[in-house]
């Protein structure tokens, strides 16, 4: 691996090297080369968010210092592995990469499904027609059924050919 010194100056106090590969092969593009000792926490992850070429959102509660060394690792799997060791998580998106305490995030998604929850149970009712040319009104409705909330129902006027789908939207 053809090795090029970055020090970034937040990481100079934690008395720290690391070494990048921009030249290297494509076995090689995205791993690191890092070895820090006591280094703070938020620098070492930004950067990895660098290498890594993504956007990265701290959460108030990620602080400390941390004490690494990682030879050829893909960058996100030493952040993993970082972020285990400290109790962290990380949410992915796209580029951007959130990070804070685990339970911050399992409270997130706690929140989350209980809002989808009372969505459901207390969302109005919408009705949608559906005049249907090239397929059979019935066997569309046996599709349609297993997709629908609890409060959902299909109704089918054969002749017609049309289906009348009533259920809630809690996208």
């Amino acid at each position: 691996m053809v090795r090029v010194t970055r020090i970034l100056t937040a990481l100079l106090l934690g008395s720290s090297l690391i070494s990048l590969t921009p030249e290297a092969s494509a076995a090689d593009k995205g791993k690191i080369d890092v070895d820090v000792v006591n280094a703070d926490i938020r620098n070492v992850l930004r950067l990895f968010a660098d290498v890594g070429h993504v956007n990265l959102v701290l959460g108030d509660d990620v602080t400390g210092t941390i004490t690494v060394r990682f030879v050829n690792v893909a960058w996100e799997k030493a952040m993993q592995s970082v972020l285990s060791v400290k109790g962290l998580a990380m949410e992915r998106t796209g580029n951007i990469v959130r990070v804070q305490r685990a339970e911050a995030f399992a409270k997130e998604r706690a929140a989350r499904i209980s809002a989808h929850e009372l969505c459901l149970a207390t969302a109005p009712l919408q009705t949608q027609v559906i005049r249907l040319s090239y397929a059979d009104a019935e066997q569309v409705a046996a599709m349609i059924r297993p997709t629908l909330t609890k409060r959902g129902s299909v109704m089918v006027d054969t002749r017609t050919n049309t289906i009348l789908v009533t259920d809630v939207n809690c996208d």
